[in-house]
């Protein structure tokens, strides 16, 4: 997982998903009590779903983290060995479940493996450059811009493109809040500046885009608006960046990663940072500049255009996801799937340092696997087919989910849920717990947290509409009996790899416990998880699942 820095940050993304905003399924919609689930005793188990709670051990799960953690495999950094020997053990473990395979070779006629390529690119030495034209009277004014200084390009393949300039207010386009930026405007094949922050006004709508439009992290603050660019066809969108910080190059450098379907009609279309000197010249042909642009109409910027050309040093990059499949057992449903998914990869070195992604995600894949062995040996088939996949090139921008979303091995169309483990092995803190009971108010804090072990606290995300998730994850709490909070976002903009399922409209589960103080740090490392939490989460995961494949 990746976006976020550290235990506060990711609470603050919390108490924004949750406080009021306004609109259908968002923020308080429901009574905050009906959000919780209290800790009580497990309820006495049974049958095979009880077998395969009491399958999924500690000792299993500390043994895949040690290995996946440990320091010869550097990290598992994207295109390298030590990546490719992880997705390697866990293809090994499990063949021996008696899993069936269900990835291909490059080549789709090919007998099934274990793995699905995922054909990266890698690239080196991003370099980028805007210029901008415009008329000024009489004059033809050509400015060049630097990058580092005026811009800052995110992660794209190569490309050079000139086209009209148009002016989108801050790029929101949101029906639930009545607001649209593009409402009368033609974008296809333009470049498209846009402002930073939110838009104000005597309705308010700052309460009521803020959770979905405004996150703290910079990164995800410009996703969504480049998606809605990209859904309307924009050719590149310029983003202001008012931090001055925001123009300079990332402090590690390093390589970054495309899929090279990104040259592609469905692809993102560039994403520019850009200072409000830049803008400033690009606004100027419309008498604005970027203080009062915020309060001015949407517009096209006449006889303005803006060459935006991005350079880098390629190569391939060898990056597989891992896929295995049990197929279900009834008629009637096994043409539909449940997909499971952990991502494999992690940081690799930075700063010539490991980072060895104990919890993040050697915890979610230990997970995953004991799940996938717990569900082998039941003694009989689920109704419903599951299919568990650990992914590559999470931390570099969901990639592998991202390439399994447009070619996905079981059509989407008949997934019925997505579950995705990421994080999940260290535990909530009282002062977080005690923080989000009194932004949310009833249930009273004092109540809630009696008799409460806090590695007992789970905060699982799902959309504000999928009933059939919501039961099942409330059977699965009173069959481990954990205590819940429901965490309820649409998911498009998240920090793993739900995100990608999320857009393709299949509910999910996020299954992701607090943030560590080591998180992204190279003091992430297998004797600072707590082990007893991992299993508590992977058997709320295995139980989810189980009511999911076994519907009623």
């Amino acid at each position: 997982m990746r976006g976020r820095r550290g235990r506060v940050l990711a609470l603050a993304a919390l108490l924004a998903s949750v406080l009021p905003v306004g609109g259908r399924g968002e923020g308080m919609a429901r009574p905050a009590a009906d959000r919780f689930l209290a800790a009580r005793p497990a309820a006495p188990g049974e049958g095979a779903l009880a077998r395969g709670l009491e399958a999924i051990r500690e000792r299993a799960l500390g043994a895949h983290v040690a290995f996946l953690a440990a320091p010869a495999l550097g990290g598992r950094g994207l295109g390298t060995e030590g990546l490719e020997a992880a997705a390697e053990y866990v293809a090994a473990a499990l063949a021996q479940t008696g899993l069936e395979p269900f990835g291909t070779d490059a080549d789709a006629s090919a007998p099934a493996s274990w793995f699905q390529a995922v054909p990266l690119r890698g690239f080196e030495e991003l370099t980028g450059e805007v210029e901008v034209r415009r008329q000024s009277g009489a004059s033809l004014v050509v400015r060049p811009f630097r990058s580092g200084i005026d811009c800052r390009f995110a992660p794209h393949p190569p490309v050079r493109l000139t086209a009209p300039v148009v002016f989108a207010g801050h790029g929101i386009r949101d029906a639930e809040a009545g607001h649209d930026d593009y409402r009368g405007l033609d974008v296809r094949g333009k470049i498209v500046l846009i402002l930073d922050g939110l838009p104000a006004g005597r309705s308010g709508p700052e309460a009521a885009l803020a959770a979905r439009w405004a996150p703290a992290d910079a990164a995800t603050r410009w996703e969504r608006r480049r998606e809605v660019a990209a859904d309307l066809g924009a050719a590149a969108l310029l983003a202001v960046e008012t931090e001055p910080s925001g123009m300079a190059p990332p402090a590690e450098g390093g390589e970054g990663f495309f899929l090279p379907f990104a040259r592609e009609a469905d692809a993102a279309p560039p994403l520019v940072r850009v200072s409000p000197a830049l803008a400033d010249e690009l606004l100027a042909a419309a008498a604005l500049d970027t203080g009062r642009a915020a309060g001015a109409k949407p517009s096209e910027l006449p006889g303005v255009t803006a060459t935006v050309q991005i350079g880098a040093r390629e190569r391939r990059v060898a990056a597989r996801n891992v896929l295995a499949i049990l197929r279900g057992s009834d008629p009637a449903l096994r043409d539909e799937a449940v997909l499971l998914g952990a991502h494999l990869d992690h940081l690799g070195r930075v700063g010539g340092v490991v980072h060895p992604g104990a919890d993040d995600n050697a915890s979610g894949v230990a997970g995953l696997l004991e799940i996938a062995r717990a569900f082998a040996a039941a003694p009989a088939p689920p109704r419903r087919t599951l299919v568990f996949a650990f992914w590559t090139g999470e931390e570099e921008g969901k990639l592998g989910s991202g390439f399994y979303r447009r070619q996905p091995r079981w059509p989407l169309a008949r997934t019925v849920a997505y579950l995705n483990f990421d994080m999940i092995g260290y535990p909530w803190l009282e002062t977080d717990v005690r923080e989000l009971l009194t932004a949310l108010g009833p249930p009273a804090a004092e109540s809630f947290l009696a008799g409460l072990e806090l590695r007992d606290f789970v905060a699982p995300g799902l959309p504000p509409e999928a009933p059939a998730v919501e039961v099942a994850l409330r059977r699965a709490a009173a069959a481990t009996g954990l205590a819940l909070y429901l965490d309820f976002t649409d998911g498009r903009d998240g920090g793993s790899d739900y995100r990608e399922f999320a857009r393709a409209g299949i509910p999910f589960v996020r299954f992701v416990d607090n943030y560590g103080p080591w998180y992204h740090q190279s003091g992430d490392t297998p004797e600072r998880l707590d082990l007893g939490v991992v299993a508590r989460i992977s058997r709320l995961g295995f139980a989810t699942a189980w009511d999911l494949a076994n519907p009623d």
